[in-house]
C-alpha cells in the first residue's frame, strides 16, 4: 500500500506541475498552411532539393500541396490555420539512421565519467570516488563513458582501485563505446565469473599472466554476461525513461529513429518500444532492428507494427569497436604508446571477427529469406570482407529485390569493398562523430595513411552509394547538426585538424544523409524523409537555413519545434500531453 501511495503522490505531483501548460489546451485544427519562411523539401523528385517553396498545406497530418503560397492557399479552401514561420526554415523532420534508445536512457541515470566531461585520469577517479558507492536504494553501481583514447592519460582502472571505490556493492564501469568494461570482485561474484570461467564467443574476461582475473571484461559477449546479472528494474521505469528520452530525440530535430539492436535491461524491448509508441503523445516514429535472439522468441514479421512503429530489420556485430581493440582489420593496428601501453593491445594486434563464415551464412540466410533488412557492425576491412563474401553468395542463391542491406559505421571500408558493396545491394551509414571525437588520435590507432580514408563518405557517393550518417547514441552524444558539420568540415575536436579533405561533403549532400536518404535506409522514404504531397506531414522548424549557413556555424542553429503528422511535439516533461503518457506508463507501476 506504500508503494501505490508513493506511486499516487508521484502523480498528483506531475498533474500539479502539468496545471498552467494544460489550461487552454485545445485540438490542433485539421488544416494547416506554413508559410513565412524557407521551405526545404528536400524531395527526392527535384533535380534541386535546395530549392525553396514558399508554403506547405497539410490537412489530416498529411501533406496535400507544396509550392507558392497563392497556390498551396488555392488548395487548402477556407478553414485553414496559418502557421507563420516568421522567417525560420521548414524542412522534413530529421532522422536518426542508427540509435539506441533504452540503453541512452539507461545510462543517462549512470555516473558520467565520459572525455565529453572530464580531461584528465585524476578527474575521472575524482569522479568515481566521490559517486562511487551509487545511490543507496540501487544493488548495483554503474559508471559510463570511461574512453582512453579521447582522455589522454587513462589508464586502465585495476580490480584494486575498483574495489575500492565499491567496496561493499558491485560495481562495473563501461567504456564509451560499450566494447570494454571494468568490474570490482563483487561484481565478477555477482555474474558467477571466476579465474576459471570459460571466456564467451568473442569476448574475454581479461586475467594476468597468473591467471587472475583483472576485472576487464571485453567484447559485447562478455559484457552482456557480466552486466544480466544486474537485477531487472521495476515494470515500467524503463518504458518512463525512454519515453524521456524520446523527447531529447524530438527536441533536437529527429521525427523518427532506427533503432539497430533494442539493447537494455528490459525483458521484451521490441514489444515495449511498440507499446510506447501506441500513445498518441510519443514523440519520435520508431524502427525497430531487433536482435536475432529477439525474434527467436517472438512472432515479430518484417513490416509489423503501427503508424509511429515498425519491425524492420536484424542487426549483427561482425568486430567490435576500433577504440578497444575491436575493429577487425586487414593490417595491423599501430604498435604505438596508445594501443599498447593503455588499450593494452598485443604487439601487431588486428582485432577479430565474431562470425566463422559458415555461421554467419546461415543466419544471414534464415533472415534473408525471412524477408528481413540485415544490418551488420563493421569497422574493419576483413570485416565488411566477410560480410561481403557471404551476401554475395546468399544473395546468388535467393536473390531478393531491394532488400538494402546495411553495412554499419564503416570506419575503413575500402573503395573496391564500397564498389562491390554497391554492385551487391548492400546500403552503408557512417558513425561520423569518428572524425569529431577522435580524430587527433587516429593516426596513432590506425597510422596516417588509413586515417586520410577514415570514414570514406564522398568514396561511397562517388560509388553510388545513398549513404547516411548517424550518432549512434549513446556512442556520442544526440546532435545532427554536429555530426552535418563534422561531415562537411571534417575536422577534429581538439585541434581542428582536417581528416580526409577529399572525403568532405556538401551541405546538400550531408542534409540528405540525415532525411531522405535515412527514410530510404529505412525502409520508410514512402512516408517521410521530405515534404512531398501524401506523405506524412513531419516536420522540423530551425532558426536559419542549414543549406545557406557557414558550415562552422551549423550547430549554433537552433530546433524551433518539431511536428508529427501535422501535430506540434511537446517535448517539454511537463507538457499535458507528456504527463498523460507518464501517468498511463506510472499505471503499470501499481
Amino acid at each position: 500500500m506504500k508503494r501505490i501511495n508513493n506511486i499516487l503522490s508521484l502523480c498528483l505531483v506531475l498533474i500539479s506541475l502539468s496545471a498552467c501548460s494544460s489550461i487552454g489546451l485545445s485540438m490542433s485544427p485539421k488544416k494547416l498552411v506554413f508559410s513565412g519562411g524557407d521551405i526545404l523539401t528536400m524531395s527526392a523528385s527535384r533535380k534541386n532539393v535546395e530549392a525553396v517553396d514558399e508554403a506547405v498545406y497539410v490537412r489530416d497530418g498529411i501533406i496535400r500541396a507544396v509550392g507558392s503560397k497563392d497556390e498551396v492557399l488555392r488548395a487548402a479552401g477556407n478553414d485553414v490555420e496559418m502557421i507563420d514561420l516568421e522567417g525560420a526554415t521548414l524542412m522534413p523532420g530529421l532522422i536518426e539512421a542508427h540509435t539506441h534508445p533504452i540503453a541512452t536512457a539507461m545510462l543517462g541515470q549512470t555516473i558520467d565519467v565520459s572525455g565529453f566531461t572530464h580531461k584528465s585520469r585524476a578527474e575521472v577517479m575524482a569522479t568515481l570516488r566521490k559517486e562511487g558507492k551509487g545511490k543507496p536504494f540501487l544493488k548495483w553501481t554503474v559508471a559510463y563513458g570511461w574512453d582512453p583514447v579521447m582522455v589522454d592519460d587513462l589508464e586502465s582502472p585495476t580490480l584494486a582501485e575498483l574495489d575500492e571505490i565499491s567496496p561493499e556493492k558491485p560495481f562495473v564501469i563501461l567504456t564509451q563505446m560499450m566494447h570494454d568494461a571494468y568490474a570490482n570482485s563483487k561484481a565478477l561474484s555477482a555474474a558467477g565469473i571466476h579465474p576459471n570461467t570459460p571466456n564467451p564467443k568473442a569476448g574475454e574476461f581479461v586475467r594476468d599472466a597468473d591467471g587472475k582475473l583483472t576485472g576487464a571484461v571485453r567484447e559485447v559477449s562478455a559484457i552482456n554476461h557480466l552486466m544480466s546479472a544486474i537485477p531487472l528494474p521495476p515494470k515500467g521505469a524503463v518504458d518512463l525513461l525512454t519515453n524521456l528520452q524520446y523527447g531529447k530525440y524530438a527536441k533536437a530535430g529527429f521525427t523518427t529513429i532506427g533503432v539497430l539492436g533494442p539493447v537494455g535491461r528490459v525483458d521484451n524491448p521490441i514489444d515495449m518500444l511498440q507499446t510506447l509508441s501506441e500513445h498518441e503523445s510519443v514523440q519520435v516514429r520508431t524502427v525497430v532492428y531487433g536482435l536475432p535472439k529477439q525474434f527467436e522468441k517472438s512472432d515479430w514479421k518484417p513490416g509489423d507494427g503501427n503508424n509511429k512503429f515498425k519491425v524492420q530489420g536484424v542487426k549483427f556485430w561482425m568486430d567490435g569497436s576500433p577504440f578497444a581493440g575491436g575493429a577487425a582489420l586487414e593490417k595491423p593496428y599501430e604498435n604505438s604508446k596508445l594501443v599498447r601501453e593503455r588499450l593494452h593491445l598485443e604487439h601487431n594486434h588486428v582485432g577479430a571477427l565474431n562470425y566463422e563464415s559458415g555461421e554467419f551464412e546461415k543466419s544471414f540466410e534464415k533472415y534473408h529469406r525471412l524477408g528481413f533488412q540485415i544490418a551488420v557492425h563493421v569497422q574493419g576491412e576483413r570485416a565488411v570482407e566477410r560480410v561481403l563474401s557471404v551476401a554475395e553468395k546468399v544473395l546468388g542463391q535467393y536473390p531478393r529485390k531491394d532488400h538494402r542491406h546495411r553495412l554499419e559505421h564503416n570506419a575503413l571500408i575500402s573503395k573496391p569493398q564500397l564498389q562491390r558493396a554497391k554492385e551487391l545491394g548492400l546500403t552503408t551509414s557512417f558513425f561520423v562523430d569518428h572524425i569529431y571525437y577522435y580524430g587527433d588520435q587516429l593516426d596513432q590507432l590506425v597510422g596516417k595513411d588509413r586515417t586520410l580514408r577514415y570514414m570514406p563518405l564522398k568514396t561511397a557517393i562517388d560509388a553510388g552509394h545513398t549513404i547516411t550518417i548517424h550518432t549512434d547514441n549513446p556512442a556520442s552524444p544526440i546532435d545532427p547538426l554536429r555530426a552535418m558539420r563534422t561531415a562537411l568540415l571534417r575536422q577534429s575536436r581538439k585541434t581542428g585538424m582536417v581528416l580526409g579533405e577529399e572525403q568532405k561533403l556538401s551541405s546538400e549532400q550531408a542534409l540528405k544523409a540525415i532525411t531522405i536518404n535515412a527514410a530510404w535506409q529505412l525502409g520508410v522514404d514512402d512516408k517521410v524523409g521530405s515534404i512531398d504531397v501524401g506523405k506524412h506531414a513531419d516536420f522540423v522548424v530551425l532558426s536559419h537555413n542549414p543549406l545557406e549557413s557557414k558550415p562552422e556555424s551549423l550547430t549554433a542553429i537552433q530546433v524551433k519545434s518539431t511536428w508529427i503528422d501535422g501535430e506540434r511535439v511537446h517535448t517539454n516533461t511537463f507538457s499535458w500531453q507528456n504527463i498523460k503518457l507518464t501517468l498511463s506508463i506510472l499505471g503499470n507501476l501499481i
